[in-house]
């Protein structure tokens, strides 16, 4: 006789929610092992950025001291110009004289039929010569005619702001090809 036997397995409930436990557990212990993962990932990260940064941060401090070490070397040469110094350039810059400019107004404010020989400037006794010449009026006399000149100069504020005094130096009748002139020097005295 064959004996038949048959296994009827009454905890089959059980052994499922064994098997479910069981995946519940695999799947903590993955979502946990992957936290920790994604938790070492970003320590990770964070670490090579903090080390980057401070590397950056070392650069610059060296960076800083290399112009540090610069600025106290040439504050210490004749080179070194001060922010007194830059200002007092700038103030000269804005305030000296220009003697185109100087010149080009000479050129327009004197009457047409006069023209100027000679202009230099007298470095011993810091004052501008302007030597030129004229037509004799005969309204007027020789002197009243370069004297007419000079307050024609003198009364220009844009030539003659720069100047202490300018004054009548010299004068000389001349006779060139037939025709009288006067031959004159003015100067110019710069303060």
């Amino acid at each position: 006789m064959n004996n038949i036997v048959y296994k009827i397995n009454i905890n089959k409930a059980a052994n499922r929610l064994d098997q479910f436990e069981q995946k519940q557990k695999q799947r903590r212990r993955f979502l946990l092992g992957l936290f920790f993962v994604i938790l070492i990932g970003v320590a990770g990260v964070s670490a090579f950025y903090t080390m980057k940064t401070q590397e950056k941060i070392k650069g610059y401090q060296a960076e800083l001291a290399n112009i540090e070490a610069e600025i106290e070397r040439l504050s210490a040469s004749s080179q070194f110009l001060s922010p007194e110094d830059i200002f007092a350039l700038a103030e000269l810059a804005n305030t000296r004289m220009t003697w185109t400019e100087k010149f080009k107004v000479l050129g327009e404010i004197l009457p047409k039929d006069i023209s100027i020989t000679e202009i230099y400037y007298d470095y011993q006794i810091r004052t501008l010569k302007i030597k030129g010449i004229s037509r004799v009026n005969p309204n007027m006399k020789d002197l009243d005619l370069v004297v007419s000149i000079v307050n024609v100069i003198k009364g220009n504020d844009n030539f003659s702001k720069d100047f202490v005094d300018i004054k009548f130096s010299s004068s000389t009748r001349l006779k060139h090809r037939g025709q009288d002139i006067i031959e004159f020097e003015i100067d110019c005295l710069v303060g």
